[in-house]
């Protein structure tokens, strides 16, 4: 793993030190480095952001409850293995969330949240063509959480990031391909388009069929690994 320090903080600041802890663990999820059912070494971990192990301890905890992490008594902290089941049924909730937004959105947006949306498509479509997987997941999960700060209803917002953050176990295999990165961007443009044209119904249908559009590449990822 590589290393990486993080900033210092007092210690009385305790639980600022261990939500920066928490973030760089869910950071370390989402590209990789710490795979499904790989055991979380907390003295490792410790050393290499320069802390204690009770701010590392602290970030599994807070994982654990966002559906991420495993702590089993006496065995330590294992990077969640999502079950296939519950990653379809995520999908579904999603595609009906991401399609109120969109639709929400569509009667709504301001020409610089438009202008900061397409800038993400933007960046997507760089990132797919010259393949940097990484880029594109980051922007792409920019892309969809600022539609939903845009939207407004933070009780929706709040369900969003909850469930869709365990895709982060997963999800990330949908775009081991540049055809399916390609594939993906040229939905969010349709998206775009759609918001754009101030029509709330189309938005929602095209916003959905991304979605389901996604959970298919998922299903095909998945497939194509196990073959």
């Amino acid at each position: 793993m590589r290393r990486r320090l993080l900033a210092k903080k007092p210690e009385s600041d305790g639980s600022a030190l261990a939500v920066s802890v928490e973030s760089e663990l869910e950071a370390m999820i989402a590209r990789g480095e710490l795979g499904p059912g790989q055991h979380i070494n907390e003295l490792a971990l410790a050393r290499r952001l320069g802390v204690s192990r009770g701010p590392v301890r602290e970030a599994a905890r807070a994982l654990e409850r966002m559906g991420l992490v495993t702590v089993i008594l006496n065995r330590g902290a294992f990077v969640r293995e999502l079950q296939i089941d519950e990653a379809l049924a995520i999908y579904d909730l999603t595609a009906l969330l991401v399609g109120y937004v969109a639709g929400r959105i569509a009667t709504s947006i301001t020409a610089a949240q438009a202008l900061e949306l397409q800038t993400f498509v933007t960046g997507m479509e760089a990132a797919a063509q010259q393949g940097q997987h990484d880029a594109f997941f980051d922007l792409n999960v920019q892309f969809h959480k600022r539609q939903f700060t845009f939207a407004g209803n933070a009780p929706v917002e709040a369900v969003y990031l909850a469930h869709t953050r365990k895709l982060l176990l997963l999800r990330r295999r949908s775009f081991d391909e540049s055809p399916h990165m390609l594939q993906a961007n040229a939905e969010h443009r349709d998206m775009m388009d759609a918001i754009l044209s101030g029509d709330a119904e189309q938005a929602r249908q095209v916003a959905e069929r991304h979605a389901r559009a996604g959970r298919a590449r998922f299903l095909r990822a998945i497939a194509y690994r196990e073959a």
